[in-house]
């Protein structure tokens, strides 16, 4: 009995409730009137998709216990550390992504609506903490733990952990640029491809690594809500177009 409860996780009753509200979200938009922005959006509701992700994160977690990395919850000096880390980079991060939009994008489009790929208020709020846990889930929890467990110690026997944990790092952190690599590779955009390695969106992923390497696996999804609050709720809600 004793084996079995130093083999579960920690932090597996906080997994379990972030997965109950991931399924509490996914039901109360079975009310929501309107249409995604995006489709990809409206398919990372489907309950295959969950079930699939609660799969993957749950082997993530796993994964990060076998490694060692730092539990959430067990450590209340770390824990309001990686708090105040999360929260005042995640709001500046989307305050710099806001000024980014503002620059980039000329006000006609907030006139006519064009490009908007913001969900309005309030439903914004559920959506966007759906999507802060589902993309940890998949990248940090699950893609990063999984392949870093895999590499570090089924593949190299427990050798480079640093090294392998910023590789397998900055790896994961490719997944939300890759469309647009793809896009420049194909138009043989060489230099904006090495640019992409610069922008804030990718570095940002690295430093959600970072945040789990810290503080552990909760502290990205909190950095993402900070962002998301800003980026999405606030501006996305108040600068939202009317027509």
């Amino acid at each position: 009995m004793t084996t079995r409860r130093r083999f579960l996780p920690p932090s597996l009753p906080l997994f379990v409730g972030l997965c109950a509200l991931l399924i509490a979200i996914k039901l109360l938009f079975t009310f929501y009137p309107g249409d995604f922005p995006i489709k990809q959006q409206a398919e990372a509701f489907g309950w295959p998709m969950i079930a699939v992700l609660i799969a993957i994160g749950l082997a993530g977690l796993f994964a990060d216990r076998a490694l060692g990395l730092p539990e959430p919850l067990t450590d209340r000096r770390r824990e309001w550390g990686g708090v105040i880390w999360s929260v005042l980079t995640g709001f500046a991060y989307g305050v710099v992504t806001v000024i980014i939009d503002v620059v980039r994008h000329p006000r006609n489009v907030l006139s006519t609506g064009a490009g908007w790929d913001h969900v309005g208020w309030p439903w914004s709020v559920p959506f966007y903490l759906f999507g802060a846990i589902f993309l940890e889930f998949l990248l940090r929890l699950g893609a990063l733990c999984i392949l870093f467990w895999f590499v570090h110690v089924v593949v190299l026997r427990r050798r480079g952990r640093t090294v392998v944990f910023w590789i397998v790092a900055a790896v994961v952190a490719l997944y939300e640029i890759m469309p647009f690599i793809q896009r420049d590779i194909a138009e043989k955009r060489w230099d904006r491809v090495a640019l992409s390695l610069l922008q804030p969106l990718y570095l940002s992923n690295v430093f959600e690594g970072w945040l789990l390497w810290r503080f552990g696996w909760l502290m990205p999804i909190v950095f993402r809500v900070a962002f998301y609050l800003v980026w999405h709720v606030l501006y996305g809600g108040l600068a939202r177009p009317t027509a």
